[in-house]
């Protein structure tokens, strides 16, 4: 029986995630993010309230073991940000949502390539940015529960992908890259959604949650999902079809998280924390 104990304890050990990597004197970090290509990091400091027209905001650009970080790698004069959260990278580009705009930048030298103008929709709170298997874009406005699509091959054309009260003040996106239809984790009402493709209907994965924020999945296929106000993050089998369990608390508002595939690890900013957090999983 003790050796029993001993053994079960043991398994809890060695389960238990591992803090890989922790930098501080972010500035209201809201998107962490890595370059599958070469394993460098981005984060996007809001430095500002998420809506204020400032100029106050930037990226930075962390090197893959983390020694050097580019504090302002992108941010400024040249490439003015006010509130820059989600990010996302295709191909070469590094994209950014910006209240109502979305922008892209070259992602070796920082340089503004493209700005996608929501003007004409009346966007009022850009939050998260995704892409599917084709480089299409897809990007969440919160605060009118609207999803938009961006298509770079038509010249960065804007179409509204799906507008609903079901959306529930969509925060994280995420392309699914099973059912090939778009994930939602929604603010206000606390779910989990997944938009299906040829249909456009809204179906609730999980529901009961609390001011959810981010969502990416990891090489099996796990889902996770951070809830800013409690300060969770969920872990959830089979694309978000499982069962759910809660992998992280007693965290700092952690905002719009991400995984890095290659290194099995969860990454984490602290929005009010002012750090960002990886997480290797064992």
């Amino acid at each position: 029986m003790k050796k029993f104990i001993l053994l079960f304890i043991l398994s809890l050990f060695i389960s238990q995630p591992s803090y890989a990597l922790t930098l501080s004197n972010f500035q209201t970090p809201e998107s962490f993010i890595v370059d599958p290509e070469d394993g460098s990091y981005y984060v996007s400091n809001i430095n500002g309230g998420p809506l204020e027209k400032d100029g106050n905001g930037y990226i930075s650009k962390i090197n893959p073991n983390g020694s050097i970080v580019i504090q302002k790698f992108i941010g400024g004069k040249e490439a003015v940000l006010n509130a820059p959260k989600g990010l996302v990278l295709s191909g070469k580009t590094l994209f950014v949502t910006d209240i109502d705009v979305v922008k892209g930048f070259n992602k070796e030298n920082g340089k503004l390539t493209v700005t996608v103008d929501f003007s004409s929709f009346s966007a009022k709170f850009l939050n998260d940015l995704t892409a599917d298997s084709q480089g299409v874009l897809y990007t969440s406005d919160m605060l009118t529960n609207r999803i938009f699509k961006i298509n770079p091959a038509k010249n960065y054309e804007i179409s509204v992908y799906s507008n609903s009260p079901e959306l529930g003040g969509p925060n994280g996106v995420l392309f699914n890259p099973k059912t090939k239809n778009l994930m939602v984790v929604t603010w206000t009402k606390g779910e989990i959604l997944e938009i299906e493709r040829s249909t456009g209907k809204v179906h609730v994965l999980k529901k009961g949650l609390n001011g959810l924020d981010g969502i990416d999945y990891d090489a099996s296929g796990n889902l996770y999902v951070s809830s800013f106000q409690k300060g969770e993050i969920y872990r959830i089998p089979l694309y978000g079809r499982g069962t759910i369990t809660t992998y992280l608390g007693g965290l700092r508002t952690p905002a719009d998280i991400s995984y890095d595939r290659k290194r099995d690890e969860l990454l984490i900013p602290s929005f009010e924390g002012n750090t960002v957090t990886t997480v290797r999983r064992k």
